[in-house]
């Protein structure tokens, strides 16, 4: 093999090394944003959840599919700041494939009601948002949950409150 050969060679690997790399960084997956959004009840003026994770549900995945989890390190959302607008929470880079459920873990929460600071105790932390969604190789998609703080948040100043997170999807 002469020296031109040789380059032609090098130049073809390189293209089919670089071509490969990037099919499996950009082709093979997508991109998931989510959001969140919530229309604050009457007399609040603040609301913080701490979520500790939010895990997708592949149903395409072998044996039933599996959950891919986002961030490990909690972080708090004022529900005041998502009111008439959503607001980002987390990407992820997920496979290409179908959807079929969000999992919101909350671990803690807190708000300030006419006027005053109040510790919210949470019924339930684990939140599944049931929703149908593909994530396409190189595109992304967008997940707006929707938090119903107001069917969440029970209780008064005098007893306490406490939560039950409602959510429910909506995907744009």
């Amino acid at each position: 093999m002469n020296r031109n050969s040789k380059i032609i060679a090098a130049v073809i690997v390189a293209v089919l090394a670089v071509g490969g790399i990037a099919y499996y960084a950009f082709g093979s997956g997508g991109t998931l944003n989510v959001q969140i959004k919530d229309p604050l009840p009457s007399g609040w003026t603040a609301l913080y959840i701490n979520v500790s994770s939010v895990s997708i549900h592949n149903s395409t995945g072998g044996s039933g599919g599996g959950y891919a989890s986002s961030f490990s390190t909690p972080v708090t959302v004022n529900l005041a700041s998502a009111t008439g607008k959503s607001i980002f929470l987390t990407s992820l880079k997920l496979p290409g494939g179908h959807y079929q459920m969000i999992r919101l873990t909350i671990t803690g929460a807190y708000g300030v009601y006419n006027g005053h600071t109040y510790k919210i105790s949470l019924v339930s932390s684990t939140v599944d948002v049931a929703g149908q969604f593909t994530v396409s190789a190189g595109s992304t998609t967008t997940a707006t949950l929707d938090f119903n703080s107001a069917q969440a948040v029970h209780g008064n100043p005098t007893v306490g409150f406490t939560m039950t997170p409602v959510v429910s999807e909506i995907i744009s």
